[in-house]
Order: C-alpha cells, then structure tokens, then sequence
C-alpha cells in the first residue's frame, strides 16, 4: 500500500474545517431548525435539507452530532455532514466546501475542470435553494392554516360581559373594561401538552381570548390565558400559600409534576401586540401616546388607574406586548449577566447569558412597531422579573423605536412585583376601608 506524503498544508486546511461548527455548516446546507435561537436549545430540530422530511433531522449543539431518522444517516462532524448532503461528496470536496479553499496541493485544474466544477457547484446551490423554497411554502401554508385555525376559535368566543373574563379582571383589579378592548371569552378551550397541535389534550375550560395584530394590523395569531374556574365561588381562596392576593389564572400541573404555562400564544407572536384599549380620538389619524408593557392585567391595571386619576384617555391606546422577549424584540447578541450563575450537568456554577442591550434591527417586521402618529411611548417595566434582563429588554425597545419627534419613558412598579399586584393591593385595601 502506497502511503501519501505528509503535507503540513493539508493537515492544516482540513483542521480548518474540523473546527467549523456541525450546526452552521448545517444551516449552510439549507437546514432551517424550528424555532430561534432560546427555544432550540441542547438540540436543533428541524426538515432535513436532503429528504426533506419534516421534523426528521436534528443537530446536537454542543457535540456536533448530526442524524435524519427518516434517512437512517448521521455522523459525529460537520465535515460528515458536508459529504451526504445535499448528495455524496468525497472527503476532499467536502473540505472545500466548507472551507471555501481549494486543496493546498492540488495541481492547477484545467478548463474543463473548472467548468466541471462550476457546474457541479452551481447544481448543489440550485438542489439548496430548490428545497429551501419547498419550506419556505410549506411553512407559510402552515402559518396560514394556523391563523386560520386561531380566527375561528377567536370568532367563537363570546363578549365578556358577564363571563368568568369579566369576573377574572375584576378580581385584578380591573372593575371597568376600557371601550373597544379586543378581549372575548371562551368556555371550553383546550390547553395542550407540549403545546402544539401535536400536543395532548390534558385539560379543557374557560379562558380569555386576544387577538394578535401585526404592526399592519392584521390578524397574526390568538393569545389564550386560561381561567380558574371556582373564581368567584367560596372554594376559590382569596389568600395564596404565600399570603398574597390570588391570581385567578389556571393553576394546572401534568401528570409528571410539571407545572405548565397558563397563557399561550398561536400562530405568529414575534411582531405583534395585543390591543387593549384603542386610542378613542383619531383626529391625528392614530394615537398620540401608546402605553405598552408585558402582559394583559399589568396594561389594564395601569389603564384602570389612569382612568380613576381623571387623565384624558382619548389620544392613547394601550397595548400589551404578549412576553418580555417581545417586547424588546430580538437582541443583536447574547451578553453575560453581571452576578447571576447556574450550576450545569456537572454541578460547574457558569455564568449565564441573556439577550443584551443592542437590538438586532435586521427584520424589522419580527419586532413591535410604533405607529408614526405616536409622539409618546410610555413603557411598563416588570419588577418581578430579572432587573438586569429588564432593563436590556427596555434598552432594545428604546434604542429599536427612537426617531427625532419620538418621545420613550419607562415606569417601574414596586420592587418585586408589578403594576398588576400593586392595583390589586390598592383595591383590596380600598375595600377593607
């Protein structure tokens, strides 16, 4: 057996490629992982950018290991990985792929070479976008059978006006609801787990419902927070374990002990608000000021409050953000938190990373945009969250809507809670006096 030469050139261009991540050279080749970047996680998932197969193909982040189940294929590198797909490659090619570096020792390739390898180049880039195009569509059918899906259960809800909605936000706090509130009740809404249309059905009951609009306007999705249903009965306490008011949502736990995730969201979030309380004078053709926070009680709690003090309400719409991850939209990287540690599987304390202060202004249709009417945006900041994580979040809101005749201001609540748990303090007192 002939042994070949060594060459110190080689062994360093294919280390080059060793040391390419499985998961970027993955996304190179067409995979599109479900998802982003916090919910992926330990593991990719995603079509397989050969076959195509929908949720068959996976990437280890931190191993690198790759597989498709419907293909029976997988490997432990991405240089693997660059061979089978989107068709056999040999080693060398592989390399050059994903380097972008011919072989260090290979001869000068002749013109019919070359126009070999254009051409088989140009087929692999044409097979990548054929197949990136098929998802492309078939996730837009999905997001339309989706929306679909949320406007019928939207439409199927009733008004809330004598409904355990209306006796929910009551007991937040929230005596009045403001005029042109797109909230409606639903008696029988199914709550999943996991959550998805694949999930199991482990618990059926009443619910409040909210559209999600797109910055168009338009219909994105549905918003569900699932309700207690003993609220406003005697088996329904109105003292927590913790000695504070309670919340009236849905306390459920699955059968493996984990407690799950009242308030979902379907269909399209990323981008989109929840109207609350509509600007009732247009005369500039939208609201003059917008009040925007976190979650659904935390805005009608300010609403209400505002409203009790006598401010003039008719140029301001009041708008909940769904989560803090939308409010501020996406950061443009992750950053170290200053003090905050978590033990990993080995027991190591390693410091832990969270969206940072910049936004990333790339796809500007992913984040909440303020209508050019508005002059005014005062933003509610949530105090029984990570202050730091807060702070980012309304440092990325700030820096993502700033304009010269545009005016943004946060407000705080109390120090571990929110303007919620403040309000309905406030009116408990109110009523013990």
């Amino acid at each position: 057996m002939t042994v070949p030469a060594h060459n110190d050139a080689v062994d360093a261009w294919i280390e080059r490629a060793k040391g390419h991540s499985t998961i970027n050279v993955a996304l190179r080749l067409g995979f599109r992982p479900k998802g982003n970047a916090k919910s992926i996680g330990a593991e990719a998932t995603g079509p397989c950018p050969r076959c195509g197969g929908v949720d068959r193909f996976s990437v280890k982040i931190k191993e690198g290991l790759w597989n498709c189940r419907g293909c029976g294929k997988g490997g432990g590198d991405a240089i693997g990985l660059a061979r089978w797909v989107p068709h056999e490659r040999t080693f060398y090619e592989a390399v050059e792929f994903i380097t972008g570096e011919a072989k260090p020792d290979a001869a000068p390739a002749s013109e019919e070479e070359k126009a070999a390898i254009a051409a088989k180049r140009a087929k692999e880039a044409a097979e990548i976008d054929k197949a990136r195009a098929a998802e492309a569509q078939q996730q837009n059918q999905f997001r339309e059978d989706e929306r679909r899906r949320c406007r019928q259960l939207w439409e199927h809800g009733r008004p809330i006006a004598g409904t355990l909605v209306e006796a929910y936000l009551r007991h937040r706090g929230v005596g009045r609801i403001p005029e042109g509130a797109k909230l409606r009740f639903h008696p029988e809404m199914h709550l999943r787990h996991p959550s998805g249309p694949g999930g199991k059905v482990v618990w059926t009951g009443p619910a409040m419902l909210s559209p999600i609009a797109g910055n168009d306007g338009r219909f994105m999705g549905l918003h569900t927070t699932w309700l207690d249903p003993r609220l406003g009965t005697p088996a329904m306490p109105a003292i927590d374990e913790n000695g504070k008011p309670t919340k009236g949502k849905l306390v459920f736990v699955s059968e493996d002990g984990e407690v799950l995730d009242v308030k979902r969201s379907r269909g399209t979030k990323a981008g989109g608000h929840l109207v609350l309380a509509p600007a009732l004078d247009t005369i500039f053709g939208g609201p003059r000021r917008l009040v925007i926070g976190e979650g659904i009680e935390t805005v009608l709690a300010v609403w209400i409050t505002m409203v009790e003090a006598g401010a003039d309400m008719r140029l301001t719409a009041f708008w909940s953000a769904i989560d803090l991850g939308n409010l501020g939209g996406k950061a443009l990287e992750s950053v170290f938190h200053p003090t905050l540690k978590r033990p990993d599987a080995r027991g190591r304390m390693l410091r832990v990373r969270l969206p940072g202060p910049v936004p990333d202004v790339s796809r500007p249709e992913r984040s909440i945009a303020i209508p050019e009417t508005v002059r005014e945006v005062l933003v509610l900041a949530d105090g029984d969250s990570d202050r730091t994580q807060v702070e980012y979040t309304l440092a990325r809101a700030t820096a993502r809507w700033a304009r010269p005749d545009l005016i943004v201001r946060g407000a705080w609540p109390e120090e571990g809670g929110d303007f919620s748990d403040m309000r309905m303090r406030k009116v408990r007192e109110r009523e013990a006096a």
